[in-house]
């Protein structure tokens, strides 16, 4: 078996090896990479002893590859192409234009009406960054952050607390009103509403457990204005409880959103509702990554 050849060779032997192959003359390649020709022609006379092969055939007004030469210079061409392109790499990954983003993403996000087209839109700012859309609820965010299984969260206000705020940064992304969701022939669907008027009716709520200052909020407006909303199903996602409603099994509160929430279903505002959510995005203040850090400043 052939001895494993050590490489003592310099990056800068292979490029004023390219030079020369390139120009065919020792004088013209010293001029073109600024170098004192004596120094070029020792460098690649260098070259060819470390290598033990003559790369290149001496003429009377230049040079000429040899077999040997050719073969090298192809692959010598090969390497500074990749590690051209490994730094370009190194620095896209530095800048945020390559990597990739673990997104926390909940229906409150796809709800919002701005957020899905920023999504897009840095998508194709960004078509070397992979955005990775996790679905989960507010709180599952918030621990995934934590743990670093989530790079950034799309959540509610009310479920950053002082001590997430700890370790966690935060921007602004909007806000959200909440209205009354009704099937189109509730007896309210056309009518001007107020809490007292929801007394009777039959209520479809969040879950608390998934989102319990969300849970609260609501029932401590209801309460404030002198009754207990009749919970007769909670729901874990905003669909559902749509769904629900759609089909007349009660009402519920829900995000104001631009459009029609599903066939069947109106939304009303309740005048004395006075309860809104500041939506966040929310990321880890320890080592984001340079992709992350673009991410943010893209969705802010």
């Amino acid at each position: 078996m052939p001895a494993r050849y050590q490489l003592p060779m310099e990056l800068r032997h292979l490029r004023y090896f390219q030079a020369v192959a390139r120009e065919e003359h020792f004088g013209r390649a010293a001029q073109a990479i600024r170098i004192a020709q004596p120094a070029l022609t020792r460098q690649v006379r260098d070259l060819e002893e470390e290598l033990g092969v003559q790369l290149f055939e001496r003429l009377p007004r230049g040079v000429r590859l040899s077999p040997a030469g050719r073969a090298f210079l192809e692959d010598t061409n090969a390497i500074l192409e990749k590690l051209q392109r490994s730094v370009a790499r190194a620095k896209s990954y530095a800048t945020g234009h390559v990597g990739s983003v673990q997104i926390g993403f909940s229906e409150i996000a796809s709800r919002h009406p701005e957020i899905p087209a920023k999504l897009l839109q840095f998508r194709l700012d960004e078509p070397m960054v992979e955005l990775n859309l996790l679905p989960m609820s507010s709180m599952n965010q918030i621990d995934g952050l934590r743990n670093g299984t989530v790079d950034v969260a799309i959540v509610y206000d009310i479920h950053l607390s002082d001590e997430h705020l700890g370790v966690l940064d935060s921007c602004e992304l909007g806000s959200s009103d909440i209205v009354l969701a009704l099937y189109e022939d509730h007896p309210l669907a056309q009518k001007t509403i107020r809490l007292q008027d929801l007394v009777d009716e039959r209520f479809i709520f969040p879950a608390r457990k998934p989102q319990p200052r969300y849970f609260d909020r609501l029932m401590q407006a209801c309460l404030a204005h002198g009754f207990s909303p009749n919970i007769v199903q909670e729901t874990a996602t905003d669909s559902i409880l749509l769904s629900l409603v759609a089909v007349g099994m009660g009402i519920g509160f829900t995000q104001k959103t631009g459009g029609v929430p599903r066939q069947g279903v109106v939304l009303r505002e309740v005048e004395d509702l006075d309860v809104s959510f500041r939506l966040h995005l929310a990321w880890r203040k320890s080592d984001p990554s340079p992709a992350v850090l673009r991410f943010v400043s893209a969705m802010g």
